[in-house]
This record gives C-alpha cells, sequence and structure tokens, in this order.
C-alpha cells in the first residue's frame, strides 16, 4: 500500500498516454510511480503535467540534482545550526518520518552565513535523501514507498520568522518542492502552533498547491496522542510523545534531529542587502515628519517594515488611535535610528483591529532633512485556515 488511491480506469489510460507523450525523454528511473506523481500534482491533465515534467528535468540537469549529494559540500554552519532530520524506523504507513523543529531555524543567522544558492541546495540535500530512502524501503518490503509524514513543531515560532528574505526563501524552496517533488507528502502534522502561526500560514499558502494544503492538519492540545496514531512510539522521540532517547538520554534525539539554534556571528560573512523592490524613498524636511497611517481589521496582524536613510538619523514609532479617549496609544515607542549606517528592519504584533500611524520622525532636527526609503506592510491572518484538528480518534488524511 503505498498511501495513495489505486488509479481508475481513465486515470490508468491517461497514465499509457502519458508515457508515451514523453518516451523522448523518459529513462529506467521513470517508472509509473513518478510519472503518476506529475500527473495528481496536476489534476490527470495531460498537456499541463508533461510541461511539468519536462520543465523538472530540465532544472535536474540544470542544476545537476542526480550528483548533488556528492558534488556538494554542506557547509559547516548548516551541518551545525540546521533544524530538522529523519527518524530511525519509519511510520505506520511504512512510510519515513521527517521531524522539523522550525521554531529553532535562525533566519536572519543563515542567511547572514550562507550563500542564498547554498541554503537551497541544503535542502535539495534533504529531498534527495527522502527519495533514497523511498527506494531502500520499497526494496526492503516489496511495497511501492513514495511518500513521507512530515512533522512541523512551532514551538519558538516567532516574529523573527516573518523576516521578509527569511520567508521570500522559503516559499522559493517550496515552490521548487512543489515543481519538482509533487506528491512526496504523505501527511503534514503541525504541532505547538502559536498565535501567530495563522499570520505565518498567510504567507506560504499561495504556494501551496490545494492537493498539498488538503495534507496539512494543525494539531491541538493531544497532538502526542495524534502523532503516535501514526508513528510508534518507540520510533518518536520522547520530546514529541514517543520514548525513544539519545543513548546519553537526551530526549529530543539530537543525533537524528538537528536542533537548529541562533547561529553565532563569528560565522556571518556580510551585512545581508535590506534593498527590496517595491521601497518607497520620501524627503522628510528639517523639524517635519512623516505619518503614514493603516487600517488594520483582523487583531494579532503583524506590522512588517525596512527602512533606511541617507543622511543621519531618523525616528521611528508606530500609535494606535484610541476611538475611546481620541489620543493615541503607543504601540511602538518612537526612537532614534542609525538607520544611515545600518538598515532597519523587523516585525511589530497588531494585537487590536483599528487605524495605526507610522511616523519618521525628524522633529528633533532643525538643521537638517531627511531622505528615507521604506517598504511597510500590514499582514492580516488568512480567512481560510488550514485543517485544526483535536480529537483521538482515527485520522483520515485522505480527505
Amino acid at each position: 500500500m503505498s498511501g495513495r488511491p489505486e488509479l481508475t480506469g481513465k486515470q490508468k489510460e491517461k497514465l499509457i498516454q502519458f508515457r508515451a507523450n514523453l518516451k523522448d525523454v523518459l529513462g529506467p528511473k521513470h517508472d509509473d510511480y513518478y510519472l503518476t506523481r506529475f500527473l495528481r500534482a496536476r489534476n490527470f491533465d495531460l498537456a499541463k503535467s508533461e510541461e511539468m515534467l519536462r520543465n523538472c528535468l530540465i532544472w535536474r540537469e540544470k542544476m545537476k540534482i542526480d550528483t548533488i549529494q556528492q558534488d556538494f559540500k554542506l557547509p559547516e554552519v548548516a551541518d551545525k545550526y540546521w533544524a530538522g532530520g529523519v527518524l530511525d524506523g519509519y511510520d505506520k504507513d511504512d512510510c519515513p518520518v521527517w521531524l522539523v523543529p522550525i521554531g529553532n531555524f535562525d533566519p536572519k543567522g543563515l542567511l547572514h552565513s550562507m550563500k542564498h544558492g547554498d541554503l537551497i541546495k541544503v535542502n535539495l540535500l534533504v529531498l534527495e535523501y527522502q527519495y533514497e530512502q523511498f527506494a531502500i524501503r520499497t526494496k526492503e518490503i516489496g511495497k511501492q514507498i513514495g511518500q513521507l509524514t512530515l512533522i512541523v513543531d512551532l514551538e519558538n515560532l516567532g516574529l523573527q520568522h516573518l523576516w521578509k528574505p527569511g520567508i521570500e526563501l522559503f516559499t522559493k524552496v517550496l515552490m521548487i518542492m512543489e515543481k519538482n517533488y509533487p506528491d512526496t507528502l504523505r501527511r503534514i502534522l503541525v504541532v505547538r502552533a502559536p498565535a501567530i502561526f495563522p499570520v505565518a500560514y498567510t504567507l506560504i499558502k499561495p504556494f501551496l498547491q490545494e492537493y498539498t494544503r488538503r495534507k496539512l492538519k494543525v494539531l491541538g492540545s493531544n497532538w502526542r496522542d495524534v502523532l503516535r496514531q501514526h508513528v510508534d512510539k518507540d520510533i518518536l522521540p520522547e520530546y514529541w510523545g514517543g520514548t525513544k532517547k539519545d543513548p546519553d538520554g537526551n530526549p529530543k534525539c539530537p543525533s537524528l534531529i538537528k536542533q537548529g539554534g541562533e547561529v553565532p556571528k563569528s560565522y556571518y560573512k556580510t551585512e545581508f542587502d535590506l534593498t527590496q523592490k517595491g521601497m518607497i524613498t520620501k524627503d522628510i524636511s528639517r523639524a517635519g515628519a512623516l505619518e503614514l497611517k493603516y487600517e488594520v481589521h483582523k487583531p494579532a496582524s503583524v506590522l512588517r517594515y525596512t527602512f533606511k536613510t541617507y543622511d543621519n538619523d531618523i525616528g521611528f514609532g508606530v500609535t494606535l488611535n484610541d476611538v475611546t479617549s481620541k489620543k493615541p496609544i503607543v504601540v511602538m515607542e518612537n526612537k532614534r535610528h542609525n538607520s544611515h549606517m545600518v538598515p532597519e528592519d523587523g516585525e511589530l504584533i497588531l494585537e487590536k483591529p483599528g487605524t495605526y500611524t507610522v511616523k519618521f520622525d525628524n522633529s528633533y532636527s532643525w538643521t537638517k532633512g531627511k531622505a528615507v526609503s521604506y517598504l511597510l506592510e500590514v499582514l492580516e491572518p488568512t480567512d481560510e485556515e488550514p485543517n485544526f484538528v483535536e480529537q483521538t480518534a482515527e485520522l483520515d488524511l485522505n480527505k
């Protein structure tokens, strides 16, 4: 049992035609199971599936994916501060289990310390390793295994993970996976989701195919029980509801699951360029200010900001207009920033709906005007939330 529904008669006919259409580029490793990945990803539309697979084969050749595990040397910083790993065993469907404590990633530290392309290659190494595991397990048990269970632990997920360059890299990896490794995930089980998760999901949802989103389940307070329904407890690390420990007694099993963590600045190579498309430049007169108003409609939204000045420092603060007292409520204290030396960026939780004012303040400077370039974004939780699960009964994750 592969975990996939059996093909219908019509789908089998399309698979035969699909193989015939692609006979000029297919090799021995492109079996029916592999081809069906691309058909499912495009809802068995032959033209779209063919375009997808041809593009994938071109991409694999260009990126030299077939030899990446031999050619690419894992940077030391990635080896020490990556987060995630594969459990020593399989789930109850005989699929590998990939566990990622994603809240332990330090996106700024990694992007400061590694080339953008190398960060992508680390993810490709992981994916290629998973496909090797599929082949090994298939041979061991004599049935086709081609999917994995992904457990995502969001403990420690915070505003730092909404950093725009980090999110852009993450979504690029998602797009690569969706385009070139379709139908790889059997299920995605999310645990310990914090209040900020709906905003994070808003950012990544557009890059997930619908058939992938259906596999994503956000587990409730009984998440350990649900994980044990899919993975035997002697395989799960104790920290995630099982009984497995490292030989030294560590319940997180860092010998299998890299724990991530903050990257020391000794690894930093360059100052990451925060200049982004869409930045707006405005002149602020001496003793003047620039005020920008934003209507926020949902609680627990997030303001994401980046700015730099070209001559000296600037004040920056955020207030909420209180409709009752008619006085502004300070959300972020107005402070001066040396943004002409180091660009400023960050994220701020906007707990209440209302009208917020972002102020670039030059009122303290009576002699010098300032030019400021900025990018401000209000991120509101999506109306379409992922599937939340709070139950102990067996889950039908094919729905």
